[in-house]
């Protein structure tokens, strides 16, 4: 009974110590599973961390890209502004430039039309320069003028003459003052009419 009790025992011990040993190696295994597990988890970590950093700042040079864009966005709308306002006034200035040259082109027109006036009369003023140089220079021409003048005074006078009696025959004495039972006024006109020298 006693050999049959210490060789169950002994069994028994062999066993828990068989067990214990077992259960040891496995416990060792699943630290060193757990260990390289939990390496993997940190290296995973650190890499993550790495692609965070990364990311961030990334997420930082997105976010200075959209503040220098939105910078220059707001440039350009300034000077899309100011550019309009510039078009405006060009827009002004050239309507008032083309208002400009419609009143000088009517001016020039009418400038022309009185350039061609006078041309005209000018020509005509020469035609009759050269014609009165003919006359004046030439005797027969001077004496014919003359002649022309003595024409014209004896008709001054014959109707001078018509008007004094149609004066003298009328009734009233026309606004004149009577003095002596006579009328003032003269009857007779005297024009006396001198030829230039040939000097002049």
């Amino acid at each position: 009974m006693a050999k049959n009790y210490k060789f169950i025992l002994t069994a028994l011990l062999c066993g828990i110590t068989i067990f214990s040993v077992f259960k040891y190696v496995s416990t060792l295994k699943e630290n060193c599973d757990l260990s390289n597990t939990l390496d993997q988890m940190k290296q995973q970590v650190t890499v993550l961390e790495n692609e965070k950093q990364n990311l961030l700042q990334s997420l930082k040079k997105e976010e200075e890209s959209v503040q220098k864009l939105d910078q220059e966005n707001a440039g350009l709308k300034a000077n899309l502004k100011e550019g309009e306002e510039k078009l405006t006034k060009l827009d002004t200035d050239f309507k008032a430039a083309q208002k400009t040259i419609e009143q000088l082109n009517s001016e020039l027109a009418a400038s022309k039309e009185a350039k061609s006036k006078l041309n005209t009369q000018l020509s005509e003023v020469s035609q009759e320069k050269d014609s009165l140089n003919i006359r004046l220079g030439s005797v027969e021409e001077l004496k014919k003028a003359i002649r022309e003048l003595r024409v014209q005074m004896r008709k001054v006078k014959v109707e001078i003459k018509k008007k004094t009696r149609v004066t003298d025959d009328s009734e009233g004495n026309r606004g004149f003052v009577i003095k002596d039972g006579k009328s003032t006024s003269s009857a007779k006109v005297k024009i006396e009419v001198k030829p230039a020298s040939k000097e002049k």
